[in-house]
């Protein structure tokens, strides 16, 4: 029973629930010094000296890990909230501040989904903050095989951003086939089912795969179908992206480059409007990289 984590924030607000000082609480028992400790959280009690706290307070071990775990419960969705509001910003720095709360003994109490959530997290930090891009690929890797089957007919939400970004960090045969069959599934569900955003995410990976291959084609295909769907979701995130690329696509592919060049002009246009201003770079270094001047 590992009632190690947090328990000391409990233990404080029966006390003071009870009436009890510090002094009367610990006397006999440990330090005040040391339950200061505890109650801030910097150090856990052992069984002993748990069991000799709780007896003084008159409450059962059972009510403190009760109360432990929805301490935690509130603690995760707090931090899960503000996770998802910075990913939204693109400020992974702050992601990685959040993510210290969660502990291990947190994620280990979570269930397979939203282990999977702070992976993806922990994914991006360790991307685009602390560029170790080996350790984020292998995390990638090792949280996708907790539920995913090779065999699957249906994906979650988390197996498929996670599809998606293991697909970012290896274009082969293998995960572009499986992407694409996560998004035939997304496609054949019932259409008040469809999770377009997810589409989105796959879409998008597989345009970019196709872009690293220079398979202009494929990319012109990918970027239109993205497009349309982005669009009609008003998903501002996705639009510079496939915008850009399907403008590229007919240039390179010396299809209507004039109305290329216009698409691509817009996907700027947009990340100024947007803020987006990181996706704004990456458009930034394609031109470089291909010496287009628009």
């Amino acid at each position: 029973m590992d009632i190690k984590f947090r328990v000391g924030h409990v233990i404080k607000r029966i006390r003071m629930d009870m009436g009890y000082s510090q002094e009367e609480l610990c006397e006999g028992i440990c330090s005040i010094n040391s339950l200061a400790r505890m109650e801030s959280n910097k150090t856990s009690p052992s069984f002993e000296i748990l069991l000799a706290l709780v007896d003084r307070l008159g409450v059962s071990i059972e009510k403190v890990i009760a109360e432990v775990s929805l301490e935690q419960n509130r603690l995760y969705i707090q931090q899960k909230m503000a996770m998802e509001q910075h990913v939204e910003s693109n400020n992974f720095v702050a992601v990685k501040e959040d993510l210290k709360l969660i502990d291990d003994s947190i994620y280990q109490g979570l269930s397979i989904k939203e282990q999977q959530f702070i992976d993806i997290m922990r994914i991006e930090v360790l991307t685009c903050v602390d560029g170790r891009v080996h350790q984020a690929k292998a995390l990638a890797e090792k949280s996708l095989y907790k539920s995913y089957k090779e065999k699957a007919t249906y994906f979650t939400d988390e197996e498929i951003k996670l599809i998606n970004i293991v697909l970012r960090f290896e274009q082969s045969l293998s995960n572009i086939q499986r992407a694409e069959k996560a998004l035939t599934w997304i496609e054949n569900q019932n259409p008040y089912l469809q999770n377009n955003n997810l589409s989105l995410f796959l879409l998008n990976g597989l345009m970019i795969t196709a872009y690293l291959a220079e398979d202009w084609r494929r990319v012109l295909e990918v970027s239109s179908r993205g497009l349309q769907i982005a669009e009609q979701e008003q998903n501002m995130k996705f639009i510079p992206n496939f915008l850009f690329l399907k403008g590229f696509s007919l240039y390179m592919m010396n299809i209507e480059q004039d109305k290329g060049k216009l698409l691509m002009q817009e996907a700027f246009k947009i990340c100024e409007l947007t803020k987006h201003m990181y996706i704004r770079e990456g458009l930034i270094d394609t031109l470089t990289q291909y010496k287009i001047e628009l």
